[in-house]
């Protein structure tokens, strides 16, 4: 079996301000950015940033308490479960959830602080086939007279992932409001 390998490491800060982020680490550091991402409209967002051989994610997430979270790029995520299952049997398990689903395995250590092991990015190989796929569904559905399916019903239909489904969906003129009515109604 091919032994783990720790690759890469990506921190992750806490951020309250889109705006003021950009002000502070593209305008002013310089740092470029690289990709973002939100929900919707008006939801927190989840960016990436490099400068140089340095890059790091910034995540706003308002009232977040200050500990800080690394990403570490990891081949073979599941051997390393193993060598530390083998050493404290029972504390290591590979978690896979949305929006990505990629599989991470999360260490929280006594003061808060997390490293987050993260296996292959699945996205990178579902999106050639599952992109063009969801956006045929969705507009199969608007083509019906139908409301726009949520995320969860398109990658039910067309398979994963759920991030995937909610890029696409935000690609159609009036998914935004859609999905803002659709969370109103539901709180």
């Amino acid at each position: 079996m091919e032994q783990p390998r720790i690759h890469t490491m990506v921190p992750v800060f806490a951020i309250s301000s889109y705006k003021d982020a950009v002000a502070h680490y593209v305008d002013w550091l310089g740092f470029k950015l690289d990709w973002e991402w939100r929900e919707a409209e008006g939801q927190p967002v989840i960016m990436a940033i490099s400068r140089d051989d340095v890059s790091f994610m910034l995540n706003e997430s308002p009232g977040r308490p200050a500990a800080s979270d690394v990403v570490l790029h990891v081949r073979n995520l599941a051997a390393l479960a193993e060598e530390w299952n083998a050493r404290r049997p029972g504390s290591a398990s590979v978690q896979v959830g949305p929006p990505y689903e990629i599989p991470t395995l999360a260490v929280t250590d006594p003061w808060g602080n997390t490293l987050s092991f993260q296996g292959e990015n699945p996205v990178d190989q579902v999106r050639e086939r599952n992109e063009p796929r969801m956006r045929e569904y969705i507009q199969q559905k608007l083509d019906w007279g139908e409301q726009f399916p949520t995320p969860e019903e398109v990658r039910e239909a067309v398979g994963p992932v759920l991030g995937l489904a909610i890029e696409v969906l935000n690609e159609f003129p009036g998914y935004a409001e859609a999905f803002a009515s659709r969370k109103d109604a539901s709180w």
